[in-house]
């Protein structure tokens, strides 16, 4: 009794445990091309997680002069202290009125040498600045030019970041007053606003015939409204032309990207891009934490031909290589690809998180599949059922199940159903039920999926310990049938070991439902985190409060009466309580996952 009860000690601290490395704690949402136009307002880093740090910020904003002139423009140095070496990997700066707290002037970044641009917050052009590249910096030069007719007070406000959760907030530099020049600035007139803009071509000409169509929302095509359509077909042997098409508003992009997995990250992108009526097709690449690159120097085989803008609409057609690196990821278009489609705003050197995103059902094969398709979320159904079929196995019935062979065998004394004892019964069909519904599962998701899709383990390690947790759960029973009698001299030997195997499976189960939440795929809020939390707090109370039961029922109980066994041990109809309750707890809050589950 004792041996058992401390090994189950042990697992219920590795349960704990493995709760806390599954929490995202250090979840966040790397910018490391910028800052987003979503911290403006706050001047936060865009993270999940963390708070301001209370030491002396190590980092400073210098002012070239402290009074100056309305029509003059002044040098910012944003530095490291000289004595604290430290570098910065990101920035976001900005000029305010003393008196009125408005944001005012804007930036220009040519001093910066590539380190710097330009962010346009409150819907007005440069009137930020912020990092381009999370490498540490130690001074970074910017140029700030004020309102032509400002007349006042002005003082920047500068967040560092030096790490994900070590940052500072609005580190105020030095005030400069600022006077009124009577100097009013010439106006000039863009040559090119003068020329004839290029006129967008018929892109739904050919589709399904000539060429490839991706197109959203469904049936589109025919009736020539799509909001985002992207076309290709193979021109040579080397080289595929893609249209990228789609409706935009002011500095927004449409981007299509080609995946082998339906999800964001490790992608090679192609961007067509507004920027200040500016129309460009650039390259870039999803890195593994989901964040957007551009690629500096445009691959060979990469050529915009046209590029238009017409009544909210953007058009880009580009020569495209089909079989290329980039970011030392080799790139094939000529095997099957998920096409990726996005909107969203952009800033001069890199396109921000997309306002809207589709994503292919299916694979295509770019060089040969002259079809029209169409972007829809695939089935979730076989999803659903997977999770709802594990949350019921391990969250439900696994968990009940495992108490019972451990603190119910003197209880229902006398009962039996089949010749067997009731807790033997109730233990049993739990587990049966545990066991089909995982291997149901199991089967499920293969087929959803397609079969093994190969990813990092270290990015995602669900389906790695989701594979372990069905083999030991698969065993299990076999083990069960080739059980010694009770009396026999190994009988021993198998009572660990199908504890052992039991208490693992369920331990990894709950540990990869865990992970599923984080799981783009899944779909699931943010809160299921805290309503497995309260599974596992009242699964291990259970298990400590049974366990204290039994420890002093067993010393304080008469042995004779022990010994008898027609009877009840002491405390029975209080374990029996417990029981009841800690089965309708576990019952609703796995049904409350299922609900998130099916409303995913």
């Amino acid at each position: 009794m004792r041996t058992s009860s401390t090994l189950s000690a042990v697992c219920y601290l590795w349960i704990i445990a493995l709760v806390c490395l599954c929490l995202p704690f250090d979840s966040v949402i790397a910018h490391s091309s910028g800052a987003p136009t979503a911290s403006c307002a706050s001047m936060f880093p865009d993270h999940d997680g963390g708070s301001p740090s209370n030491d002396p910020c190590p980092f400073d904003t210098v002012t070239s002069q402290v009074e100056m002139f309305s029509n003059e423009s002044l040098t910012l140095t944003i530095q490291t202290t000289l004595s604290s070496g430290k570098l910065f990997k990101g920035f976001l700066i900005m000029g305010f009125d003393s008196v009125t707290d408005l944001v005012i002037g804007t930036f220009r970044t040519g001093l910066s040498q590539g380190q710097s641009q330009t962010v346009g917050c409150f819907e007005t052009y440069d009137t930020a600045a912020t990092h381009r590249s999370a490498t540490g910096k130690n001074s970074v030069k910017i140029e700030w030019i004020p309102p032509i007719d400002f007349d006042g007070v002005v003082v920047f406000k500068t967040t560092f970041v030096e790490a994900k959760f070590m940052y500072w907030i609005k580190q105020l530099s030095q005030q400069v007053k600022i006077t009124r020049s009577d100097t009013t600035p010439t106006t000039t007139i863009d040559p090119q606003s003068t020329t004839e803009k290029p006129v967008i071509p018929d892109v739904y000409e050919g589709c399904g015939i000539s060429k490839g169509c991706m197109a959203s929302p469904g049936g589109c095509v025919g009736s020539r409204d799509c909001s985002m359509l992207t076309t290709y077909k193979r021109v040579d042997d080397n080289h595929l032309q893609l249209e990228i098409y789609g409706q935009i508003s002011g500095d927004q992009y449409v981007a299509v990207g080609f995946s082998t997995d339906r999800k964001m990250g490790i992608d090679s992108v192609v961007e067509c891009a507004n920027y200040r009526n500016k129309l460009g097709a650039y390259q870039s690449y999803n890195t593994p934490d989901k964040s957007n690159l551009r690629v500096e120097s445009q691959l060979p085989g990469f050529n915009m031909t046209l590029a238009a803008f017409s009544d909210g609409f953007i058009y880009c057609n580009v020569l495209h290589p089909i079989s290329y690196t980039m970011n030392n990821v080799a790139f094939d278009l000529s095997q099957p690809h998920y096409l990726l489609m996005a909107t969203g705003p952009t800033g001069e050197y890199n396109i921000q998180e997309h306002d809207e995103e589709e994503s292919s059902s299916s694979s295509v094969v770019l060089t040969n599949a002259l079809c029209i398709m169409y972007f829809k979320e695939a089935s979730r159904v076989l999803k659903q059922l997977h999770g709802s079929f594990m949350i019921i196995a391990w969250m439900m019935a696994a968990s009940a199940g495992l108490l019972m062979p451990r603190y119910m065998k003197k209880t229902w004394v006398g009962k039996q159903f089949l010749k067997k004892d009731l807790w033997f019964v109730f233990h049993q069909g739990l587990m049966v039920l545990a066991w089909c519904l995982t291997v149901v599962g199991f089967i499920i998701i293969f087929v959803d999926v397609g079969g093994w899709v190969s990813e990092s383990v270290s990015e995602n390690p669900h389906p790695l310990i989701g594979c372990i947790t069905t083999v030991l759960a698969f065993i299990q029973p076999f083990m069960a049938l080739l059980r010694p009698l009770p009396n026999a001299p190994n009988r021993y030997i198998f009572n660990w070991a199908h504890m052992l195997v039991g208490y693992s499976a369920h331990i990894l189960a709950i540990t990869c439902i865990f992970l599923a939440v984080d799981m783009e795929e899944a779909e699931l809020p943010y809160e299921t985190y805290w309503i497995l939390t309260t599974h596992i707090c009242c699964y291990v109370g259970a298990h400590l409060l049974l366990t204290y039961l039994a420890r002093r029922d067993y010393s304080a109980t008469d042995m004779t009466l022990k010994s008898d066994g027609s009877r009840d041990d002491k405390g029975s109809n209080f374990r029996k309580g417990i029981l009841a309750g800690y089965v309708c707890i576990i019952v609703g809050l796995g049904v409350a996952v299922i609900a998130f589950i099916a409303g995913a």
